[in-house]
């Protein structure tokens, strides 16, 4: 009988240890799983404004010179956070073809309308350009915190749900198939 108690008083005081001692924050991969989609969607948002400045201008939608910078910047910054630096390039050459997508679409409209010129179209080095470098290490912490995770059901789940609801209101599915494809598991 003495022997069942210290038995019970031991598994009684682990288990108050245990209790106590703290753990790392929940991972909420829903949650994430929004965000990353939310930041892209941004980043999307950006293609309009971008869309008229280069009417305006009548520059070409493809700025290979840029695009080479920014994923040359990504590549060191992903592999400073564990995300491998090719996935993370190819993630990001997703997200300015989905862009160019929107833009294309946008040029083709305004063709065909005979479009004029936009009035105080917005200027992309000084107003888009910040927004798009303020989105890349917000995007990079969020792929950073899914890294490696992509082909788990609660993941792949929340992004095929997700996906539709946060980007589907405003960009067709070849613009949403566009930005999501690094994230789908193959």
């Amino acid at each position: 009988m003495l022997r069942l108690r210290l038995i019970s008083a031991l598994a009684a005081t682990l288990l108050v240890a245990c209790s106590s001692v703290p753990t790392a924050p929940a991972f909420s991969t829903r949650t994430d799983v929004s965000q990353l989609l939310s930041l892209q969607k941004t980043r999307l948002d950006v293609a309009a404004p971008v869309a008229r400045s280069k009417w305006n201008s009548h520059a070409p939608i493809d700025d290979p010179a840029r695009e080479q910078a920014i994923l040359d910047n990504v590549g060191a910054q992903a592999q400073k956070l564990g995300i491998d630096a090719q996935w993370a390039r190819s993630f990001f050459q997703d997200q300015f073809d989905a862009g160019k997508i929107v833009q294309r679409d946008l040029h083709r409209q305004w063709k065909l309308e005979h479009r004029p010129p936009f009035a105080n179209p917005p200027d992309l080095a000084h107003e888009v350009r910040p927004v798009l470098d303020r989105l890349t290490p917000e995007l990079l912490a969020v792929l950073a915190r899914l890294n490696g995770r992509w082909c788990e059901p609660d993941v792949a789940g929340a992004l095929d749900e997700l996906a539709p609801e946060i980007l589907g209101a405003d960009y067709a599915p070849p613009v949403q198939e566009k930005a999501t494809q690094a994230l789908r598991c193959r």
